[in-house]
């Protein structure tokens, strides 16, 4: 039984696509954050902006990790995320059937705010990245596809000139 004084936690569904996929990372930066399962972001597609940034696709889809967060572990990682500024929140609403009832599930993700351009991130983002797919018993194909993607081999320059 709670108390007056003790608040009660309301638990929400947070997607994790990038380095809070990383389960050691995710559990120093949300203590109460709990790993449900995986989870497939419909409609969108992994890219980097230097970090890990998802935008709208058609035919798309990101794979990633879903978390139960406390209002205290979503705080916590508005700091992470930069928001407002640097990361905005989004919602994807999914239908889950429990028992001839069917009962909508709210599930809260980053996207940045400024969507201009690709480029590649660092090495060790990237690994904490990687290491979350592990954690995730994920295939890594879709982050290796997002860096690659992100990787620019030929820089147009004036003139004609080229860097490769």
């Amino acid at each position: 039984m709670v108390n007056r004084k003790q608040k009660e936690e309301k638990i929400k569904y947070y997607f994790a696509y990038g380095s809070n996929m990383n389960h050691e990372h995710m559990k120093m930066r949300c203590p109460k954050a709990r790993y449900v399962d995986t989870f497939e972001l419909p409609g969108y597609e992994l890219v980097f902006r230097s970090v890990a940034d998802v935008q709208r696709s058609k035919e798309g889809s990101v794979k990633g990790a879903l978390f139960t967060i406390t209002e205290d572990c979503e705080r916590a990682l508005d700091r992470y995320e930069g928001y407002p500024n640097l990361y905005t929140k989004k919602y994807h609403f999914r239908w889950y059937d429990s028992m001839e009832k069917f009962v909508p599930q709210k599930i809260m993700f980053y996207t940045m705010v400024d969507k201009y351009g690709v480029y590649p991130p660092s090495e060790g983002y990237f690994q904490t990245i990687k290491q979350g797919y592990k954690d995730c018993d994920l295939p890594t194909d879709p982050l290796m596809e997002a860096a690659r993607n992100a990787i620019v081999s030929e820089i147009d320059l004036p003139n004609g000139l080229t860097l490769q």
